[in-house]
């Protein structure tokens, strides 16, 4: 009996690189499929709360799915709880544009909220992305599905990766998986089981006339540790990091008690 499963992301169902994994995933699991009806980058775990959504059940390709008016955390909550037939047990969200390693990208990622999202209210959940450069956005439309084939290898990584998931004994404090594929990478190509690098994005906005607008920081994988994400990025190796989201700093909490009870 195969396992039922929601898929999602935060670049839109039309994006290239949402096909590929469906179709792939698919193969193994029930799979439905609720994603924004739009691009939805750097919205992290947001949830829409003044505004109606809007559910639209459409065509790609093969597959219907449902296109939300809103985030991907707003996808994974009306995926778990309204749009399924019988509740999802396992989230995968992906495969991005762009890498989310390191925790400036991470936090700030759709991709990875919906993960987030999906794990707060007790779901396990893979967030999947593929290292891009601002070369790549020259040559690709990553809206045009002529591109799909840039997908076909990650796409089978990612739906490896969910199936040693989804059969793993994990330890509860594991909450979600993020995987950070290099370009060029196939099914030969080595995993690394890494840490989340400490990094920042750096500047964000250019002033436009009265206004400012986003204009992205390019992606850097040079000079961070080994063991990371980022460095596993860099020599080309697929990166896989557990993430919990205990956010709760143990090795202070018992400085800082003491200094409460003798400040206060």
């Amino acid at each position: 009996m195969m396992i039922d499963i929601l898929l999602t992301n935060d670049d839109g169902y039309q994006a290239i690189g949402f096909y590929p994994l469906l179709r792939e995933l698919a193969k193994k699991f029930n799979v439905i499929a609720v994603a924004p009806d739009r691009k939805r980058s750097w919205q992290g775990k947001a949830i829409t709360c003044y505004n109606d959504l809007e559910v639209n059940k459409v065509k790609l390709e093969e597959f219907e799915v449902y296109a939300v008016s809103g985030t991907p955390a707003d996808c994974v909550q009306l995926g778990l709880y309204d749009l399924a037939p019988s509740r999802p047990k396992f989230v995968v969200s992906g495969i991005n544009i762009g890498l989310n390693a390191g925790h400036g990208r991470i936090l700030s990622s759709g991709t990875a909220g919906a993960a987030m999202e999906a794990a707060i209210d007790g779901t396990k959940a893979l967030a999947s992305s593929l290292h891009l450069t601002w070369d790549h956005d020259k040559e690709i439309n990553y809206f045009d599905r002529a591109f799909y084939h840039i997908y076909e290898n990650p796409a089978k990584i990612t739906a490896k990766l969910v199936e040693i998931t989804i059969n793993a004994n994990l330890k509860d404090d594991v909450d979600l998986i993020s995987v950070n594929i290099p370009f060029a990478a196939d099914m030969n190509t080595p995993c690394e089981v890494t840490d989340i690098a400490r990094d920042k994005y750096g500047k964000l906005f250019a002033k436009q006339g009265e206004k400012y607008r986003h204009i992205g920081s390019p992606p850097n994988t040079k000079g961070y540790p080994n063991g990371t994400d980022l460095n596993a990025l860099e020599n080309e190796r697929i990166s896989v990091t557990p993430v919990s989201l205990d956010l709760t700093s143990k090795e202070s909490k018992k400085e800082l008690s003491d200094l409460i009870k003798i400040k206060w």
